[in-house]
């Protein structure tokens, strides 16, 4: 693993290539390879100063390669000079080669059905059942992530953080009375599927050709529409609702927000969905730097965080 690299040391293994270009030397003819490598346990910067041109063809077409080298630390940053990359011949679990969620799929699927089992109206229970036994959703929904940087941004990221507002948001609706806790729960489940097509993550998180035309908004809103066309006799009037969910949850439009949030519920789950974003800096910040007092600056949050 990459975070047990140190200065001098060799290393061989299966690393992901999230990004590569040719460098040109400044004092002589030809051009080095800068690459961006990954497994789970973190990244590093590579360079590959000799290399034949079939490697240019193999990085136009794979991500995940055997690569062998030397670690050295410049300025403080460790990198790897790299000797030889190939394609591996062994099959490749992807869960090496990136972060997964620290709570477990067992976790997860628990708390999920907990949340399914406080649900009362038929409709909704069908729809979410329905969606979660889908053979393209279900499974996407439990592995793909929630987003690329900024927020759980790793396997199964996309589930925990949905299972997570929904958790919140139902603990604030408790105390409204005239509150759809039913509603709630769905649409907190369910107001991110359209990260399942706004993201790639079978060969590193990247954003699909769909992700970056139409969003996972409206992405969505088209799984939404599909699902409940298959339910019977689906109220018009919650559909309209739970559409709403979706399409107002970003809060403002200057965030991205097609809608702005005219339901309670759709409020509480916008809340909520903030919420949880912004505790998960909190959480990594703490996790990250354990003896510092300070974060360092966080440009999502634009500020550093007090972790004492």
């Amino acid at each position: 693993m990459l975070k047990d690299c140190k200065d001098g040391e060799r290393f061989e293994g299966i690393l992901l290539v999230n990004e590569w270009k040719e460098v040109p030397f400044r004092q002589k003819p030809g051009a080095y390879l800068s690459l961006t490598c990954q497994d789970r346990s973190g990244m590093i910067q590579g360079k590959m100063w000799n290399y034949d041109p079939k490697v240019l063809e193999w990085l136009n077409d794979q991500d995940i390669f055997r690569v062998k080298g030397v670690a050295s630390e410049y300025r403080g940053t460790l990198d790897l000079t790299i000797e030889t990359i190939r394609i591996p011949r062994e099959e490749v679990d992807l869960s090496d080669l990136l972060p997964s969620s620290p709570v477990t799929a067992r976790e997860l699927e628990d708390r999920l059905n907990s949340l399914l089992d406080k649900i009362k109206k038929p409709e909704l229970k069908a729809l979410l059942e329905q969606f979660l036994i889908h053979p393209v959703w279900g499974p996407a929904y439990r592995q793909a992530p929630a987003a690329m940087k900024i927020h759980q941004a790793y396997l199964r990221g996309l589930w925990e953080h949905s299972v997570r507002v929904a958790e919140i948001a139902i603990g604030i609706a408790g105390n409204y009375p005239k509150m759809d806790c039913d509603l709630v729960i769905t649409g907190a489940l369910l107001h991110d599927i359209g990260k399942i097509g706004e993201y790639s993550y079978t060969r590193g998180i990247k954003v699909t050709t769909e992700g970056r035309l139409l969003g996972h908004i409206i992405l969505g809103i088209e799984i939404l529409t599909e699902e409940i066309s298959k339910i019977p006799g689906f109220s018009r009037e919650l559909r309209s609702k739970l559409l709403h969910v979706i399409t107002s949850h970003h809060g403002k439009y200057e965030w991205q927000s097609p809608k702005r949030p005219k339901l309670m519920e759709a409020l509480v789950i916008h809340y909520a969905d903030a919420m949880d974003a912004e505790l998960f800096h909190f959480e990594q910040a703490i996790e990250n730097h354990p003896e510092d007092e300070w974060s360092p600056y966080i440009p999502s949050m634009e500020r550093c965080l007090y972790l004492k």
